[in-house]
Order: structure tokens, then C-alpha cells, then sequence
């Protein structure tokens, strides 16, 4: 009648990952949101988002494709170099003639 050997440290380290396993498995079920809910939930965001933006009188900066005389983008002064076109823009002179 001997009894089973067992090693302490690894049933320490194997009660400890139990406990972390059951630990996480609550915490899942407590806070946790199914695929379906977070997509719904997304999804509704957007729709809502949209519907927001549809409804504006003026477009933020940004939104609006198209630009206003002399403001130039970062893109499309990207785009103008690799064309080869100047980029000095006049500017007004400030003495009143």
C-alpha cells in the first residue's frame, strides 16, 4: 500500500492554472460580448454615423472632395512634384496697390 508520488511543484503550477483558466472563463462570461453582438453593435455605429453626416449643412474639413482655390493638400502637392509643376503659390502683397 504505497500512496502515488506526486511532484508539489507541478501540482502548485497546475492548481494555478486551473484557477487561472476558471478566472478567465468568468471573466468572459461577466464582460465578454459575442462576435454577433460587437458586428450588430459596429454596424449600427456606422449606420448611425452616416446618418449623422448625411444631415450636416457643411462638410469638415477632410470630408469635402473637393478644395477650395488656393489650398493645396499634402497629396496633391506630392502629386505636382512628381509631375514636375511649380509649387510657388503668389502671394498677395500686403501694401495696398
Amino acid at each position: 500500500m504505497s500512496a502515488e508520488i506526486i511532484n508539489l511543484r507541478m501540482a502548485r503550477k497546475q492548481k494555478k492554472r486551473e484557477d487561472k483558466d476558471k478566472t478567465a472563463e468568468d471573466n468572459r462570461r461577466k464582460y465578454g460580448r459575442s462576435k454577433a453582438e460587437r458586428d450588430a453593435a459596429r454596424q449600427r455605429r456606422e449606420t448611425l454615423e452616416a446618418h449623422v453626416d448625411g444631415h450636416l449643412l457643411e462638410k469638415p474639413d477632410g470630408l469635402s472632395a473637393e478644395h477650395s482655390g488656393s489650398e493645396t493638400s499634402d497629396t496633391d502637392k506630392s502629386a505636382l512634384e512628381s509631375s514636375g509643376q511649380n509649387l510657388q503659390v503668389p502671394k498677395p502683397s500686403g501694401n495696398g496697390d
